[in-house]
This record gives structure tokens, sequence and C-alpha cells, in this order.
């Protein structure tokens, strides 16, 4: 391969390879300290500390006895250099590292996701302090004075970014209005402050990747400043100045130089005895904390993972003479080897929606009448709130019936990397501040509502910043833990000035996760009459309230689950109710039992509702799909609020599902739900148990 190395890396152009990939670990770094969010470890609590904790203690002692007896013929300080290297190395895990894998898996908002980055936290911050130490070590070989002159170097480097730089980026972020782009000017400033910071950092002796991973670390990530500088540079510098720097340390891998056997038995030796410490470590305490046996070897299988900081170690430890080019060579295609085997591993152990299983249907249908309604209410944006108020307000509250709001903002996770849940009652840390003020007017719009029910209504609101490719998790994670009965979401596309639609697949992605996976009830509410004007207004309800409503039943699981809430609805004096059951032709065979289950359930509500003058009941016998859309045209001139369907009707042979959703926009709605779509106001329920006997179909 001398020829592919000397075409693309000749030595002329070496010297340019290696300043450029110093520039990439050093933004690398600082996008690092930016994206982590220090709160994440005092939110995870004791267990994610003991659990990082142990994960670095076990493997450092079992390697520091393995190579110590290996080595007791060379020189002691030699020894001790090279052993106390080698155990670092092999027995911390990066947060850099795990979270491209979490990130790549779709596991960041898991359990294990949560508890991996917290204790790679406490491994990077034991690290941080085991590299100061040894910097002023190193300084006092020739002078213990300079040990001295080292250590305040430091201190008042320490002091300076988190006095001077981190009051310069808060003055930035309070300079910059709401929902505006932080100043270009700004930008180019903290990526001056980067280099230059850096720049001294190493005259004083210090560690450029670590000098610049404390600066990302003091400057609030997130919106505005953190999400634009990450969205500035992150793109070039993971495409092109890591890569190099991968490169460049692949040049200096040498599959010749492994010649010794015995070295190269004692090296792998130490990786095995770090890599096994490392499970060990995080297994016990991962079971001591009550994590399922797959989670918790999934856990230890994570905290494997190498990566960049790796192999800047394993340069670091190569350039300053700690070990010899047929130890890196061993160590770099060791990193390789165990993160291409324990990664996937982990993933294909640790299956995170197991948790959402439940053995009690937690439905509107099958909870008490007289019990608390608990309903997590996920809004994108304040378009949506108005019509999620509206809904709310017409479900009916009383002493004995309350409801209880779980209200939940979603928010898209930019320039950070752990997800965070934000329950608005807390405390805020300073992190938190700017997602929180983005999220006053959808909170304040909710408590509104509970002030005006109150003590028959509590909301409980909460900010969510996540991934889309992973925001189903939060929501079904609340959802379990709150044990609630209903969850409501927005729908992916939403009406414009001018009459445009503007549509959100990422989040129409998410809605589908949050189908197949909850575990309660779904309804999407899908609003063809508000329009977002783009201004930061959001309605009240009146005072007098007035809602009419549709329901269209089609049998099966999903629409006496909507019988069920319509049920709730109407027991509130301002709501009309108007109920058309579709009955297919005697030449259409139906399943007795979900007919049995339809019957009993509607003769129920009519029992319930006899002598209410808003409620109207009719049936609509139909042998067709063209009939049914027959009669759903009847209502397109009807003034409605709302109109709600169930999503599957495969009980009803009528419902051709399977012709008709090949020509469906949207067919996670159902056949009958994708056509009401265009036609104004309405609400599509999904109950996850109708396919499924006991538990809630996985």
């Amino acid at each position: 391969m001398g020829w592919f190395k000397d075409l693309f890396f000749p030595d002329k152009e070496k010297p340019v390879v290696e300043v450029m990939s110093r520039f990439g670990i050093m933004f690398a770094a600082f996008l690092i300290g930016l994206k982590m969010d220090p709160g994440l470890l005092k939110r995870s609590g004791r267990k994610a500390v003991v659990i990082g904790l142990s994960s670095i203690i076990v493997p450092f002692v079992s390697i520091a006895l393995t190579s110590g007896l290996i080595l007791m013929a060379k020189d002691k300080e030699e020894k001790f250099v090279y052993v106390v290297s080698i155990c670092s190395v092999n027995s911390f895990t990066s947060f850099a590292n795990i979270v491209p894998s979490l990130a790549e898996l779709k596991l960041l908002n898991s359990e294990i996701g949560r508890v991996a980055m917290s204790a790679s936290m406490t491994n990077d911050i034991i690290a941080n302090v085991g590299m100061i130490i040894y910097t002023i070590r190193n300084a006092g070989k020739t002078n213990e004075l300079y040990s001295f002159y080292a250590l305040m170097a430091i201190t008042v480097y320490v002091f300076f970014i988190a006095g001077v730089i981190r009051p310069l980026a808060i003055w930035v972020i309070e300079r910059t209005p709401p929902g505006k782009p932080v100043d270009e000017g700004y930008i180019f400033l903290f990526l001056v402050i980067v280099l230059v910071t850096a720049f001294v950092g190493n005259m004083i002796g210090g560690n450029t990747f670590h000098i610049s991973l404390i600066l990302g670390l003091v400057i609030p990530d997130g919106p505005p400043l953190g999400a634009a500088l990450t969205e500035k540079i992150e793109a070039f510098i993971h495409g092109i100045l890591v890569p190099l720097y991968f490169a460049r340390s692949g040049m200096r891998t040498n599959i010749d130089s492994v010649t010794n056997s015995n070295d190269w038995r004692f090296l792998q030796l130490i990786n095995f005895m770090g890599w096994l410490g490392k499970v060990t470590g995080t297994l016990i305490p991962a079971l001591y904390y009550k994590f399922p046996f797959s989670d918790a070897l999934s856990l230890s299988l994570f905290i494997n993972s190498k990566g960049i900081v790796e192999i800047i170690s394993y340069n670091f430890m190569y350039l300053n003479g700690i070990i010899s080019q047929q130890a890196f060579t061993v160590m770099i295609l060791s990193a390789v080897a165990v993160t291409g085997l324990s990664t996937p591993m982990a993933a294909s152990i640790y299956k995170p929606f197991r948790r959402y299983t439940v053995y009690k249907r937690r439905t509107v249908q099958h909870s008490k009448p007289d019990s608390e309604l608990r309903v997590v209410a996920c809004v994108h944006d304040q378009a949506h709130v108005p019509t999620a108020i509206s809904l709310l307000e017409a479900i009916y509250v009383s002493e004995e019936t309350p409801l209880s709001i779980h209200a939940l903002h979603l928010v898209e996770l930019v320039g950070r990397a752990a997800p965070l849940l934000i329950p608005h009652k807390l405390s805020r840390s300073d992190s938190m501040a700017h997602h929180i003020s983005r999220s006053e007017r959808i909170i304040n719009a909710f408590l509104l509502h509970e002030k005006r029910h109150q003590g028959h209504v509590h909301v409980h609101p909460f900010t969510t910043i996540a991934p889309y490719v992973s925001m189903h998790d939060e929501v079904c994670h609340l959802a379990l833990e709150k044990r609630t009965s209903l969850i409501l979401l927005p729908f992916h596309k939403k009406r414009m000035i001018g009459g445009s639609i503007q549509v959100n697949s990422r989040l129409r992605a998410a809605n589908h996760k949050v189908l197949l996976h909850a575990p309660c009830s779904v309804g999407i509410i899908i609003d063809t009459v508000t329009i977002d004007t783009g201004v930061n207004t959001i309605c009240a309800t009146p005072g007098k309230f007035e809602y009419s409503i549709a329901l269209f039943y089609f049998g099966g699981e999903d629409d006496r689950e909507s019988l069920s809430i319509a049920g709730r609805m109407v027991a509130n004096p301002g709501v009309s109710l108007d109920v058309t059951r579709f009955l297919p032709s005697r030449s259409i065979r139906e399943n007795p039992m979900e007919r049995k289950l339809d019957n009993r359930l509607l003769e129920q509500f009519r029992h319930e509702t006899i002598g209410m003058e808003r409620v109207a009941y009719r049936e609509q016998l139909v042998q067709d799909m063209e009939e049914i859309v027959g009669v759903l045209r009847e209502y397109a001139d009807a003034d409605y609020d709302l109109v709600i369907v169930g999503m599957r009707h495969r009980v009803n042979s009528v419902v051709t599902e399977g012709g008709l959703m090949d020509w469906s926009d949207c067919p996670e709605l159902g056949v009958v739900g994708d056509f009401l779509g265009i036609t104004g106001l309405w609400w599509q329920v999904y109950n996850p148990c109708s396919e499924a006997a006991g538990p809630i179909r996985r």
C-alpha cells in the first residue's frame, strides 16, 4: 500500500495534513464540550455516578495488576508511566464516544442512553482531572518550581474562561431576540476565541483537546448561540478535518511493525482485561440498581465503545515515546475491533420498547367513568395550542371526574447532544432558560385552562428537547410514567397564510412511532381551520363554551374507544353530539364477537344519554365504500367543531382498506381518516389494544 500513501499523502504534504488534522481535533473537542449538558449528571442521580466510577475502577485495577506483574523487570519510573497510561486509556469511556453510537441507533432518549451518557460524563470529569495532574507533574520534571507555575497558569486559564468567556456568551444570548439567529460577527468572534484559547493553553503546557473541551463546556448549549456555532462548523469539522486526523493516525500504523509475538500477546491480554473489567464494572452496579440483565449487559457493552478520544490518546502516547509503533498499531486495531463488535451486540440485546408493554389496558374505555382522566397533550408550536385546549375544554370535569393534563411541548434537539425532559415546576438551570422562554406562552395557555376549572383540572407542563428520530420515546415514556389513558398528537400538516400547507415530515415520522409503541390510546388532532400566521398569539377559550361533535362509528376497538371519549365529552352541558353508525348490508359477513361488543357499548351509551336533546343517534345501512363516501359528503356543509373517527375498521369489510390504502395520502390515519383529513377539523383515534387479546400490541 506504499504507492497509495505516496500518491495521496506524499511526504511533502504531511505537515499540511498534520496542521489541518490538529485544527479538526481542536474544534471537535470544542463541539463535544458545547453539546455536553453537565446538568444531565445531576438529573440522572446516584446510579449513573456509581456506574461511571465502577466502570473506571474495576478495569483500571485489573489492567494495573496484569501489566504490573508482566513488567516486573522494567525500570520503576518507566513502568509507572507506561502502566498508568495503558490503564487510563483502556479504563475511561468518553462522552464523545457514547453519543455518536447512541444517536446512530436512535437510543439517545432511552433509559440506557441517559445512564450511559451520564456515566461517560463521570469518566470525562476524572479524565480531565487526571490530565491536569499529569501536566503539572510533567512540568516539574526539570524543576519543581515549574509545577507550581503550571498549576497557577491552569488556574488562571480556568478562571478566565469561566469569568470572562461565559459571561460574554450569556451577554450575546441576551442580546439575541427570541427566534432570531445570532449575529454572524458573534459567531466569528467565538471561533477566534477557540483558536486563541487553544494557543494560550498549549503555551502553558496544556493539551489542546482538553483546553478546547473546557471552553465548549462554559458556553451555554442549545439555541441560540450553541446551536448557531454547531450549525456553522459541525459539517466541515466532522466531514473533512476529523477524517483527516483519522487518516493521519492511520498513516502512523504499520502492520509490518508487529514482529514481537510476546509484546503482541501482552497487549491483547491488556485489551481483554480492560474489556472484561468494563463489562464487569458496569454490569454489577447496574444489576444492583435493579436493571434487567439484558439492559445491564447492553449498557456494559455500550460503555466499551471507543472512538476519537482513544485515537487522540494513542497518538499522544506514541508521540511522547510512551508506547512503540507496534503497540500503537495493535491498540488502534483493537479499538476498531472492540467497537465494531460491542456496539452491534448491545443494539441487538437492548429492546427499548419492552418497557411500554403493559398487561392492563390503559384506555378511556376501560377506565372507571367516575375516575380521573389522565392525558398527555403534545404541541409542537403555538398554532397547535388553541385546538388542543378547545378539545380538552369539551371533556366534562367535576370533583369526582377531574382531568389531569400533562402538557408536553415538543422541541427539536439542536446544538446539544443529550435530550432533555424539563418539568417546568422544578428549578431551572441556565442551559434550560432559553427553551423555557420559548415554551412560556404555550404553558401559560394551559395554566389559564387550569385556572378556569380550578380544582377540577390539573396541568403538569413539560418540555422535551429531543431529536425527531427518538422524540416518540419521550412521549411514550411520559405516558407510561404518568399512567395516562390518552395521548393527543398534533398533525404534521398545518395551514399557512395564503392557503399553502406546511408539511413537517419528521413530525409525521415521530407520530407514526408513537402510534406503534404507545402504552395507551392515541388521538391525532387535525386542524384545517386555524391558520399559522407566525404571530406569537394564543387564543383563550371564551367563557360560554359550545361545542358540536360528530362521531362516525364503523365498528371495532378504535371506534369503541372513540365512543368512550365522546361519552366523557357529552356530559359537558355545552357539548352536542351526533353519532352515525354505519352498518353493512346483510350480504356482508362480520365478526360476531366484535359485533356483540359494539352493540353492548352502543346500548350502554344510548341508555346513559336517554333524554339528552343534545345527543342524536342514527344508523346508516351501506354496502360498499362508495356509499360510505356519499354519506360522509352529506356532512360537508355541517357546522361541526370536531369530527371523531377511529383509525382502523378491519372488522367491517365494507371499509375496504386493502385497496384504498394504496391511494391514501396519509396511510397512518386509515382509510376514513385520510378521506376526512381534507374536510375540516377532526380527531382520529387509535387504540393500540385493537389487535391484542390482553397486553398492548408491541
